[in-house]
Order: C-alpha cells, then structure tokens, then sequence
C-alpha cells in the first residue's frame, strides 16, 4: 500500500510540472504568440489589478514567458512575472483603467492596448438582506449596460459554503433578478455581496494570433442577510 502511494504522488508530481512547464518566447515564432489582458478596478480597495497571459496561438494553448528583450508593462512600468501562475500582473492605486497595456516582442514590435473605462457600478444604499422565497430585483447604483457589457453580482462568504453567481446581459438594462432557483440553495444566514460590470474586446493591436483584452469594474462588498 505504501509502494503505490508513493507512485501515486510521484505521479501526481510529474503529471503537476508537466502541466505546469512553460516555453520561452525566443523558441516561437513571434506572429504565433496570443496576448490574453485583464484590468480590474476594485472599489472596495480602490485598487486597479493587472494581468497579462502569453501563450501559444490561441487563449488554450501552452503559457509563454517573455524572453528579454521582449517584455510588457502597464502605462511605463514593468509588470512581475510570476512564474507559478505563469502569467504577469501588476497593481496600482485609484482607477486606472484606461491606461495602455504595451508588450514588446523579441523583434522590437511595440503592440499598446488599453482597457475600457467603463462606467461604474455599485449595490445601491440600504440593502441589507435577500429572502430565499423568490426572485429578488436587485437596481444598481450606475448606467445601464452598454453593447458587449455583462453584469455579474456574486454572493458568497459569512455563512455560505459556496458561491452563487448571477448574470444579465441585456442591452439598457439597469437591474438584474436573482433567480429563486439559485437563491434556495444558499443557507439562512450572513453572505457577502458584490456587483462587476466586465466588457471583452478584441486587441486593437496585436501579431497575426491577436488575443482580447477584458475591463471589470468591481463594486464595494457588501454583508448581507440571506433570509427564508
């Protein structure tokens, strides 16, 4: 028994680095190397999160990372790699959602993106709990959804076990219903609430394999009750 847990863990192991190993952007051929970008402001924290992700032809395909001269950075300065998740990021007080993504190959090519300053989105004052026994209207503190925007209000934390996630989509819209189905199977009890508005775009500029660029703005968390 100990033999084949060990040959359990040493496989585990090899499937993990194997999974896990990554190539370098001198070894591709530079138009095959696809650009995935996020920029996420946080109210809450009142903080912009960046990510930058490279890999080969297309959004599945193995992580690449950078080598110099080839690089990328956010509005002049340097993003971290961060070889576990084999991707860069960076983080910067206030809203800076608007500013450019810019990632140099190993040619010299300079290719510049940026996010989109989106309009901002909040849960409205006052709401302190949600009832199980139907659907819920939840407004928004906000514009109404703009072409190619989503809204997603997640509820998760306090008492719940898991999360629950609820999407809406339709161009003007300004609330969003929380569907009794999902409700019921959240527990009596406190949870934390919080609405995004997200928007997903093509690169403006890019190599031949391209890539998106996607722009969150993230609401305050808020505590709530979750009520029978």
């Amino acid at each position: 028994m100990k033999r084949i847990t060990t040959l359990g863990i040493a496989l585990v192991s090899v499937l993990f680095f194997t999974a896990c190993k990554k190539e370098n952007s001198i070894n591709i051929d530079q138009n095959r190397i696809y650009s995935n970008y996020t920029i996420e402001y946080d109210q809450h924290s009142n903080q912009t999160s960046v990510k930058a992700t490279f890999r080969v032809d297309h959004n599945s395909g193995k992580k690449i990372e950078l080598t110099y001269p080839s690089r990328v950075g956010f509005d002049g300065e340097s993003m971290s790699y961060r070889k576990i998740m084999g991707q860069y990021d960076f983080k910067r007080s206030g809203n800076a959602m608007n500013r450019p993504i810019t990632y140099y190959d190993i040619d010299g090519k300079e290719f510049s993106n940026s996010g989109q300053n989106i309009s901002g989105i909040d849960i409205p004052i006052g709401l302190n709990g949600i009832s199980k026994g139907g659907n819920f209207f939840l407004p928004w503190n906000g514009g109404p959804i703009a072409l190619g925007e989503s809204v997603i209000v997640t509820i998760s934390g306090g008492s719940q076990s898991g999360s629950k996630t609820f999407t809406v989509n339709s161009v003007g819209a300004n609330y969003i219903i929380l569907d009794q189905f999902k409700l019921q199977n959240l527990v009596a009890g406190t949870a934390t609430i919080q609405i995004k508005r997200e928007v997903s775009n093509s690169l403006m500029q890019s190599n031949l394999a391209g890539g998106r660029i996607t722009s969150t703005y993230k609401g305050r968390k808020i505590t709530i009750n979750i009520l029978d």
